[in-house]
């Protein structure tokens, strides 16, 4: 037998994963059958427990390497001696790991620490860096209870489901910090640049062939006015406590409810839905204080009878078709702005029709507006956009949106474009409540979209003040009216002919297909209302997923390289 620090003390790992071959072979060589996929799983569990126990032996050797004059972090002093060794364990992918390392202590300020833990990263909590990565990359797509469930059948380990969601609120704000520090820097060059060319103590850069595009847009996201997120009112009363609970509903399904006392489906702990600002807080099942966290919380109970039930409806947006106008005064629709760049010959037909982005870059958030154009800004340099002969910016036309763009690529060879999509829709709104016999209304609207398609805006624009002048009802005048004005503020940017020309995207498909892609598919699945806070830290984890290298750079052991190294 081996002392636990000798040189190939690590082959002992093999030994679960060498017992089970030999039996399989013994099996097989017998004529006993399997099907292959559970030979497959009998041989990925072997192999599971024999990288478990190497980690735990590789771990243990290096641990008892005494560390080569260690100074004290609080006091720099040398004079610092081992004062034992102390067991520690944590949960990686391959299971919970267990060690013992040593305390250094020193002898000049009695600090005492453990060297080892810093020098090989092990997690301050239960659980290491791949778990909490890979459950993560799971929320980012599926809700909390489900990426768990995904991680434990795909591992065998994985946090709850309220730790999944404090790591996202964690580590949303990290990767948004970091977005954040990378534009901060990125904009500090490109002033400096800016001003040694305007002063001529440096040429500007030849721009290279081909254009760039830039595509911005808004979504809306449901979520809790602050300070008006789910609350328990009297404890005291018995009565109050939350008869059921509806679980976020997975996509495509409705939610489901559960009883509260259903141990299985709520849990023995849960996560009150957070306060802007705040970490959410853990709350036991059976705690009548709070009531359980819920997408769509219920209230207090009388005589058997539900008094309140906060409406998943929008409260703020006109127009909107999420419910009738007598909404919650406790939700809002609150605004994502989102930001898309990619490069002209990025653009692919996939199939007839169908369209695919080959590269691009994501900017994204609910609350830092000016953060959000030096990020855009960033992005388009690193894509290369702002390298080429034009920048083509493409929107809905919204004067938020057209004016800041403008502002921030003044310097640029920039090209504004009115989604093509947008003008029409504005065309058939105008129809419907001009023309009377709705047989017309093709006849009505056809000609003007082709016109405009055609590059004949100005002409439309003439038409419709001409046939405002023929009508006496008002509600038609002014629509009319409304359409006219729209073309006429957006006229410089629908040359449609010559984008066209030029190869230019003259419809805002891309950046559509983004508010669905980022946002959609994971934060308005059926009954969900956020907090501002898991919003914005959603967000933020979920541009990092989708953007180029971006989430090998919040976790550097995930990254590509580190995987092949």
């Amino acid at each position: 037998m081996r002392r636990p620090n000798a040189a190939g003390t690590i082959l002992q790992a093999l030994e679960p994963m060498a017992k089970k071959l030999t039996e399989l072979e013994a099996r097989t060589l017998e004529g006993v059958a399997m099907p292959v996929a559970a030979l497959m799983g009998e041989l990925v569990m072997a192999a599971r427990a024999a990288a478990r126990r190497g980690t735990e032996l590789l771990l243990q050797q290096a641990a008892a390497v005494v560390p080569a004059e260690p100074s004290c972090p609080a006091c720099s002093s040398r004079n610092v001696g081992s004062h034992g060794f102390e067991p520690t364990s944590f949960i990686g992918r391959v299971g919970r790991v267990e060690l013992s390392r040593r305390r250094l202590e020193c002898g000049a300020c009695k600090h005492s620490w453990f060297d080892f833990d810093e020098r090989w990263r092990l997690p301050a909590g239960d659980y290491a860096d791949d778990v909490r990565e890979a459950t993560e990359r799971l929320s980012c797509r599926l809700g909390f209870r489900e990426a768990v469930d995904e991680l434990e059948h795909l591992w065998g380990v994985a946090p709850d489901a309220s730790t999944a969601q404090r790591w996202t609120i964690q580590d949303g704000q990290r990767a948004e910090q970091a977005v954040a520090a990378d534009a901060k820097q990125h904009w500090e060059r490109y002033e400096q640049r800016a001003h040694a060319v305007a002063a001529g103590e440096q040429r500007d850069e030849a721009r290279t062939q081909g254009f760039g595009v830039i595509e911005v847009d808004g979504v809306h996201v449901l979520t809790w006015k602050p300070g008006q997120e789910p609350r328990k009112g009297a404890a005291s009363n018995t009565k109050s406590v939350v008869a059921a609970v509806v679980e976020p509903a997975a996509e495509g399904h409705e939610p489901r409810k559960v009883a509260a006392n259903d141990t299985e489906a709520v849990g023995a702990a849960v996560v009150e839905p957070a306060a802007e600002g705040h970490e959410p807080r853990k709350v036991a099942a059976n705690d009548t204080s709070v009531p359980a966290p819920t997408a769509t919380s219920v209230g207090s109970e009388s005589s058997g009878r539900v008094d309140h039930q906060a409406p998943s409806t929008l409260s703020q947006v006109a127009g909107s078709p999420m419910g009738p106008t007598g909404r919650s005064p406790r939700v809002r629709g609150r605004e994502v702005c989102m930001g898309l760049t990619y490069l002209g010959e990025d653009a692919c037909e996939e199939s007839p029709g169908r369209g695919v982005l080959l590269e691009r870059r994501y900017v994204a958030t609910l609350n830092h507006r000016e953060d959000f154009w030096k990020q855009l800004h960033a992005a388009a340099q690193a894509q290369g956009v702002l390298a080429r002969q034009a920048v083509v910016r493409l929107s809905d036309g919204g004067a938020y949106f057209v004016d800041r763009s403008a502002e921030l690529f003044r310097d640029q060879p920039l090209v504004g474009i009115l989604d093509i999509q947008h003008g029409k829709q504005h065309v058939w709104e105008a129809g419907h409540k001009v023309v009377a016999d709705k047989k017309d209304l093709r006849d009505w609207v056809l000609p003007r979209i082709d016109a405009i398609r055609d590059g004949r805006v100005g002409s439309v624009i003439l038409d419709l003040a001409e046939e405002r002048e023929r009508r006496t009802v008002q509600q038609q005048r002014e629509a009319i009216e409304s359409l006219r004005g729209y073309l006429d503020r957006h006229q410089q940017l629908m040359d449609y002919p010559r984008y066209r020309k030029a190869g230019y995207p003259v419809a805002s498909a891309a950046v559509e297909s983004a508010n669905k892609r980022l946002v959609g598919r994971r934060f308005k699945q059926g009954g969900m209302i956020w907090s501002e806070g898991g919003v914005e830290a959603m967000v933020a984890l979920r541009v990092a997923f989708y953007n180029p290298g971006a989430w090998g750079r919040l976790w550097p052991h995930a990254a590509p390289t580190a995987a092949a190294a």
